[in-house]
């Protein structure tokens, strides 16, 4: 597995140096060798804080859970850690249309010395104000959906208006727009879910923000990665650690460093 870092110098200032990484997708111990390979390339980095915005799982009910647990532990030794939901903590069976929270796992998770897990809700560190917001299953299954659910979670997001405010939100689909962010409060977006459309990054020059697909299989979608301005919110999509399992040499997995 290759690693590329990327790096952001954003106009908000932000306070501290953060790590953004997507889309991890664990499963088993098999895919240990390349999460080892992360902690590595993170330790390396020594940021002061790791935020991962959704699918640190592939899915609810995983194999060799402990050993992940080890694995956050020993990153959250690094630095501070903190996470939200993406669509994957909540497959049981995809096939089957079978929904569900592993409540024993996340409970384990959130348990986890210097690891913030986000659902709904926010926590202050040092002078940042991070948001975790969990976006309902319907957004990622349908093509059209009523927006009323997802903003009612959204107005009750708690942000500070002399705070710097990080939202961690899975999908850029729903939630990028200026209904949502315009007067929001909102200084920087991190979002993942879109694997950087399925596109090779050597044509990442051709198609700028836009991929090829996206999960909801539209094609050519656009804002599949990189960096957006939308309103006074900045907004940057990672194409994520895990690709395409089967391809995973062909794509390069990202690690965004903003500073």
């Amino acid at each position: 597995m290759k690693i590329f870092n990327k790096i952001y110098n954003l106009k908000n200032k932000v306070p501290k140096e953060i790590i953004l990484i997507s889309d991890i997708h664990y499963a088993s111990k098999k895919d240990m060798k390349y999460l080892n390979k992360l902690y590595l390339k993170l330790k390396e980095l020594d940021p002061e804080y790791i935020c991962i915005p959704g699918d640190l799982i592939d899915e609810a009910y995983i194999k060799d859970e402990d050993i992940l647990i080890e694995w956050l532990e020993r990153l959250s030794q690094i630095s501070k850690v903190i996470y939200s939901l993406g669509n994957h903590e909540n497959y049981v069976n995809k096939k089957k249309k079978q929904f569900g929270y592993n409540k024993n796992l996340l409970n384990k998770i959130s348990n986890i010395k210097n690891l913030y897990l986000l659902d709904n809700n926010n926590v202050e560190i040092d002078n940042i104000n991070f948001i975790g917001i969990t976006i309902p299953m319907k957004y990622y299954l349908e093509k059209e959906v009523d927006d009323k659910e997802l903003k009612d979670i959204f107005h009750k997001l708690k942000t500070k208006k002399r705070k710097y405010n990080i939202l961690l939100c899975h999908s850029p689909i729903d939630i990028c727009t200026s209904n949502y962010l315009k007067d929001s409060n909102i200084d920087l977006v991190l979002c993942g879910h879109m694997h950087g459309g399925i596109l090779p990054r050597f044509l990442r020059k051709i198609f700028k923000n836009g991929g090829i697909i996206s999960p909801k299989r539209k094609l050519f979608p656009r804002n599949s990665y990189g960096y957006i301005k939308i309103c006074d919110t900045e907004v940057i999509i990672s194409s994520g650690i895990m690709v395409i399992r089967q391809l995973r040499n062909l794509f390069v997995s990202e690690i965004v460093k903003i500073k």
